[in-house]
């Protein structure tokens, strides 16, 4: 069966003549004219390694403005799943189609565009986390239950290397939610995701104007307006809400001077945060890692980042932008030349004035990558100065890899500190086997930086692997992944060690078991050691659809203690409706016999309604008592109404914000005026 999937499997070694079109395909039905231009079928079920069961044709074609995509999606006896009614807020839920173009060759600048059955879309960028151009498609279903999606991409949307004459990695993809079937036209025996794009065959001969391949420059101003008793509350990077007076305006610009290479600044940054919650209950072994969701970080961030981080959860990271909370004012460069990618930022606010840099150099195969960083924090009474170096090889064919990293910081008032790390090891579809080693000085914690456990050195195995059910078998996939490690502290104790089990098992009718298991202990103070042994089981069905149902319990000595957690979420959506509830608790007990200490339990109702594909409007209520745990008790109501327009300019309109511990009586108008290239590029 492997032999006959190598053969049908497109591969990276494989290239394909783009066809350019002297008029725009039917965007109704596939055409004689789509069936002249680039043709992909013989998918591969990527879940379970095998031919796909549902058949897949695509077809590209593009002109001097759009790339053009088309897919026949045979599914005929199962379900169709189309949940998602908001474009721009993601379908991969849904039964979806993909169509992925990396224009650098390297990875370094990866698009990715998705479409449901009724027609919905999500995009993505490598480049920018708040990427959301302007594009068009449109889908089918037909009376056989098929359907056939459409997608017009401007080549606007997306950055090209500057010449008439361009090469690109592409691939095609599909999901269909009701089988849990990832499938993809590229696939390679040591590919670890669908997005792997070292594994993707090459689009050639692709012929273009300078014009078409030039961004636009673009800018967003916004206005906002905020009342109410807390109306100049706002929250900082790292989930702290503060008094600062409200902004009433601000602007983010990106100007482009090369095809690849832009500036991009931003003029008092909007910090009302009316998109996110990253609220949790549950206990925290290290420090609490949060998502950036400002847009002047959010674009290029990977490009600042350069050296890798390494580790099974994660590496420490030299430059972490949460940790930067309020300022004024950022400029950056970022971007591509060639087979470099590049970023410079520096940025000013109270009491803060940090620079970063990256660059990478990464071959066209990339299997063989180099880069540098640096970053320079400059708070009162503290200069820190952190640099790096990093490198990453890849055996594409065996999954064989090496990645190094090594940074070096110099702080005001202390001596110099490093960190170190490792990896050597063997990925592919069945075995994981990797070997690491770090080794992170007591006085390593770069002002700008993340770091989970400083002061610890030693060694890190990971073994793993992944099988599939047979044809019969009401097993789909599985996984177990085993790891130790022992990190001593500078004095010869032992600073952190743990021996843990993971393990995760898909069945064909949806319902999924995963969790973990093992002893691990960390020394919290110099001579203090606390054990960490939770377990884990959590029951899913669904998960991956649009109705996700999961169940949880977590249990095991924590910090001294002894800790249960149980665990349950649902969702329904009903047409334009959806509807949303969690509930979580932490029970804390002295030992596992004993009477409970603390406890507490969160709620959370989230219920929203979709107004076409551009507007919807949300309603969440959630609710933390008890003591212990890891939030701040309290009873938050919060309201939002967002509108996209077709120009790009978008509308909020909230009462409250859902991250905040208590209801926030603060009432935002904000209004985002866009002029320019497609947003996010």
């Amino acid at each position: 069966m492997l032999l006959s999937l190598l053969l049908a499997a497109v591969t990276q070694s494989d290239a394909f003549e783009a066809v350019k079109t002297a008029a725009p395909p039917s965007r109704e039905t596939i055409s004689a004219q789509w069936r002249e231009g680039v043709r992909a079928s013989g998918f591969v079920d990527f879940t379970d390694r095998q031919p796909a069961r549902y058949a897949t044709q695509a077809y590209l074609l593009y002109d001097e403005k759009y790339l053009y995509v088309a897919f026949h999606c045979v599914q005929s006896g199962m379900p169709i799943t189309a949940a998602q009614r908001i474009d721009h807020a993601g379908v991969g839920s849904d039964d979806h189609v993909g169509f992925g173009v990396d224009t650098s060759g390297n990875g370094s600048r990866t698009y990715q565009f998705r479409v449901n059955p009724a027609g919905v879309h999500d995009e993505s960028s490598t480049e920018n986390a708040r990427y959301a151009p302007d594009w068009e498609s449109n889908a089918r279903v037909d009376a056989a239950g098929n359907y056939d999606a459409f997608l017009t991409i401007p080549l606007a949307a997306i950055r090209a290397q500057s010449g008439g004459m361009q090469r690109w990695r592409f691939n095609f993809e599909r999901f269909v939610a009701a089988a849990n079937a990832d499938q993809t036209w590229a696939y390679s025996p040591a590919m670890q995701s669908i997005g792997s794009v070292q594994y993707w065959p090459w689009l050639t001969g692709i012929r273009l104007s300078a014009a078409a391949t030039r961004p636009k420059p673009q800018a967003d101003a916004y206005v906002l307006q905020s009342a109410g008793s807390q109306a100049e509350t706002f929250q900082n990077g790292i989930g702290q809400f503060e008094q600062m007076h409200a902004r009433p305006a601000g602007l983010d610009v990106t100007y482009p001077f090369t095809d690849t290479l832009a500036f991009v600044g931003t003029l008092n940054p909007d910090f009302s945060n009316v998109e996110q919650d990253q609220t949790t209950i549950e206990l925290q072994e290290f420090q609490k890692a949060y998502q950036e969701y400002r847009p002047f970080f959010a674009q290029g961030a990977q490009y600042i980042n350069a050296v890798p981080q390494i580790g099974v959860f994660g590496g420490n990271s030299m430059f972490y932008s949460p940790s930067i909370g309020v300022f004024n004012r950022g400029l950056k460069v970022e971007g591509t030349a060639g087979k470099s990618s590049l970023g410079v930022l520096n940025v000013v606010g109270p009491g803060v004035d940090d620079t970063a840099a990256g660059y990478a150099y990464t071959a066209d195969n990339g299997a063989l990558s180099a880069s540098a960083q640096s970053v320079l924090a400059d708070h009162p009474g503290l200069r820190d100065r952190t640099t790096g170096l990093g490198l990453q090889r890849l055996n594409r064919h065996s999954g064989e890899f090496t990645e190094i990293a090594v940074a070096a910081e110099q702080s005001t008032g202390d001596g110099p500190a490093h960190d170190f790390a490792f990896s050597e090891g063997l990925q592919n579809q069945h075995f994981t086997a990797i070997a690491y080693y770090r080794d992170t000085s007591a006085l390593y914690h770069p002002a700008d930086g993340y770091v989970a456990v400083p002061d610890a050195r030693g060694p890190t195995v990971k073994l793993g692997y992944a099988g599939t059910g047979s044809s019969q078998s009401p097993l789909l996939s599985y996984n177990v992944n085993f790891f130790a490690d022992r990190y001593l502290a500078s004095d010869g104790s032992v600073r952190e060690a743990d021996v843990n089990a993971f393990y995760n098992v898909q069945f064909k009718n949806l319902i999924s078991l995963q969790g973990f298991a093992g002893p691990s202990e960390l020394q919290t103070a110099p001579g203090v050691i606390q054990w960490f042994n939770r377990r884990q089981i959590q029951l899913g069905y669904r998960q991956g659809t649009p109705q996700p149902l999961t169940l949880g319990y977590t249990w095991g000595p924590f910090a001294g203690g002894y800790v249960q957690q149980p665990q349950f979420s649902d969702q329904r959506v009903f047409a334009a409706y959806a509807v949303s509830f969690a509930y979580e608790g932490n029970i804390e007990r002295a030992r596992p016999s004993g009477p409970i200490v603390n406890s507490q339990w969160l709620r959370r109702v989230a219920i929203s309604r979709s107004f076409g594909r551009y507007s919807s409007i949300g309603v969440q209520l959630r609710d933390i008592n008890g003591t212990g745990g890891f939030a701040q008790p309290g009873s938050n109501l919060s309201l939002l109404y967002q509108q996209r327009f077709r120009n790009q300019d978008l509308l909020y309109l909230e009462y409250g914000t859902p991250a905040a511990a208590q209801t926030l009586h603060r009432f935002i108008v904000k209004y985002v005026f866009h002029a320019g290239g497609e947003s996010g590029t």
